[in-house]
């Protein structure tokens, strides 16, 4: 019995011997591939102390390759300005670096570490520093000793502003720079007094070059002399047939509803403006702009025809349009995600959660006996229902593309999501200090939606949770630009936001080109999107009227943000490359399943005169919502703050 209990032991040991020798083997395996590639970097940032005096502190970067995409931050204390936007920006300057060097960002890790200070570094205000040096650690390069740099660093690559400039400048001269880069648009600067200070001329009187920088790309010029600047591509050059085949059918669903719902009759000014408009657009084959000039036809319609409806009336639609909602999801769901249809259901899963915030609101707005914005809410809920049935058709048109692994697809999203959440807060800190009680009571809605986020990051439902931190960002990026808009003499200067949104223009068709043909991807929302931005930047040019150089920016934003998340997504699961086909688009309804092809292939001109108008066009499919950028955006036709 002894020797037995013995034996086993013996064999117990043995195992334990192999597994630890396996384990052991294992870690050196992995250590052995973690040093296959690890370069190390020190920058010199600048920082402003508790006394609000500047100082340059030591932030070492060190690259690791392979990697699996993930930013550690060492520090004691750690950098906690701003809510802890040094934290997230960092990992959006590992993404944008490696996205600058054509390297998928999960094959990295960085690690990064200030020096131990009590200094508070601003929040993200070092960020475009560290992508700047990200980038040269991948591509080998040195960064030049004389020049130093603060700003933070957004999404699509551009430098947003910061705080404390003056002293900023002052710690650089000090320690001997010759160049500081700032942050474009902050030039001409306002501190916190009210004093409005040239920094260009500030910087010459102590003896450094001041230079506003809009984009990193510029940054890394000045810091290693390598010319990355963005090439000018027409926005034309993205509209490929089966764009514009796919909106095309998205406008003419939208027209068939305009006739024979009678909206195209219509005497309201509110509904006639927008259904001509829509016409004259779509003759120029700008066919999402006029899907959503028609779209905002016919949610006024609709508010029109519902003040004549009873609140049993009205509360019977609510309960209809819930049950096809539902039926929608429940139909969204069974699809398999891939690199060819994320942007289509990263599209569907938006207008779904828009329409389902309507419908709440509309429960809300009756219970309160608010029947006036009742039937407000309904009106959009009733138009972007109908239409979700198209997207759904264009979904099912689709295929081929990579399959995207749900994993993968948490942990971009989980990175976007921080950002939204820090971003949002930054946005709110430096809105509250310069005291801009406007932008602070437009925040409600961005802050709303990171936790709507959040919830449906926790639920899930990842596609959904991405395209709202985009949206998020986005927005924010619009604001900080806004809110930094120079103002000079009490005036505003808006030549600062035109040249933004031209930059941002260009960005967005440079990343969508990128994207679409670098990648072989179908970023249409990415396309329509500058498609409407161009729309509203042309209203500006001939009304002046700034919301709509705003709205033009923030569209700009959505599409460069769009698809380099699109880019990213695809390049880092090697993804890129991969095939996919657009067949003929078969509409869908709830109750019908047998539906006639509507041939979306001719490119002749629609005489639109020649359609009848009567009553009786029979509609095949409830249809897809065209996404403008938010539903206050629909109603206003101004930006969603």
């Amino acid at each position: 019995m002894v020797s037995r209990n013995k034996l086993l032991s013996a064999i117990v040991l043995l195992a334990l011997a192999l597994a630890l020798s396996t384990f052991v083997l294992a870690l050196a395996e992995e250590w052995q591939q973690l040093v296959v590639y690890t370069r190390s970097i020190t920058i010199h940032a600048l920082a402003v102390s508790s006394n609000n005096s500047g100082a340059v502190i030591n932030i070492t970067i060190t690259a690791m390759k392979p990697g699996t995409g993930y930013v550690y931050v060492a520090s004691s204390p750690l950098p906690t300005a701003e809510s802890g936007t040094f934290l997230s920006s960092s990992q959006i300057a590992a993404l944008v670096a490696t996205y600058l060097a054509n390297q998928p960002f999960n094959e990295y890790n960085f690690l990064i570490n200030v020096e131990p200070t009590t200094l508070e570094i601003g929040g993200p205000s070092a960020s475009g520093y560290m992508t700047v040096a990200m980038w040269a650690l991948i591509t080998n390069h040195t960064l030049s000793p004389d020049v130093t740099m603060t700003g933070m660093i957004l999404p699509d690559g551009s430098i947003g502003p910061v705080g404390g400039l003056p002293t900023k400048i002052k710690a650089a001269a000090q320690e001997g720079y010759e160049v500081v880069l700032i942050p474009y648009g902050q030039q001409i600067y306002q501190t916190s007094s009210g004093q409005v200070i040239d920094l260009i001329s500030y910087g010459k009187s102590l003896g450094v070059d001041v230079i506003p920088v809009m984009d990193v790309r510029q940054a890394i010029y000045y810091f290693t002399g390598v010319n990355m600047s963005i090439p000018s591509i027409p926005a034309k050059a993205l509209k490929t047939q089966v764009y514009v085949n796919v909106t095309k059918f998205l406008w003419m669903r939208i027209y068939d509803r305009i006739v024979s719902t009678g909206a195209i009759n219509s005497t309201d000014p509110n509904v006639s403006r927008y259904v001509n408009e829509a016409i004259n657009y779509a003759n120029q084959g700008m066919y999402y702009t006029a899907a959503s000039l028609g779209f905002q036809a016919l949610i006024n319609y609709y508010q029109d025809e519902l003040q004549n409806y009873t609140t049993p009336q009205l509360e019977n639609l609510l309960n209809q349009l819930n049950n096809e909602l539902q039926y929608y999801e429940d139909v969204l769901q069974r699809y398999n995600v891939t690199t060819a249809n994320i942007d289509i259901v990263i599209g569907i899963y938006d207008r779904i959660f828009d329409a389902k915030q309507s419908l709440s609101a509309v429960s809300q707005d009756l219970a309160s006996n608010d029947i006036s914005d009742a039937i407000s809410n309904l009106a959009y809920a009733k138009a972007r229902i109908e239409t979700l049935g198209d997207w759904l058709a264009v979904l099912n048109a689709i295929k081929g593309g990579a399959p995207i692994s749900e994993s993968y697809l948490e942990e971009l999203t989980s990175m976007y999501l921080v950002y939204a959440q820090s971003i949002t807060e930054y946005t709110l800190s430096l809105s509250s200090a310069v005291g801009a009680s406007s932008l602070l009571q437009n925040m409600n809605s961005i802050t709303q939606e990171v936790q709507e986020a959040q919830n449906n990051y926790q639920r899930g439902l990842y596609s959904l949770a991405l395209a709202q931190s985009l949206d998020v960002i986005s927005s924010n990026d619009a604001m900080l630009h806004i809110l930094f808009t120079p103002v000079i003499n009490g005036q505003v200067s808006t030549q600062y936001l035109v040249n933004i949104t031209d930059y941002v223009e260009k960005l967005a068709v440079f990343n969508t080109y990128e994207a679409e043909n670098g990648c072989n991807l179908f970023p249409m929302l990415a396309i329509s999107y500058i498609d409407f931005g161009n729309y509203y930047l042309a209203r500006y040019n001939s009304t002046g009227n700034i919301n709509d150089l705003a709205a033009a920016l923030q569209l700009y934003e959505l599409a460069a943000s769009y698809s380099q998340a699109l880019y990213e997504l695809a390049s880092s699961t090697n993804s890129c490359g991969t095939t996919f086909t657009v067949s003929s688009i078969v509409p869908i309804s709830i109750n019908s399943t047998a539906n006639a092809t509507l041939n979306i292939a001719s490119n002749q001109p629609i005489n639109y005169n020649a359609v009848p108008l009567a009553v009786g066009i029979a509609l095949i499919a409830l249809a897809a919502g065209i996404a403008v950028f938010s539903i206050k955006s629909l109603k206003t036709t101004t930006l969603k703050p």
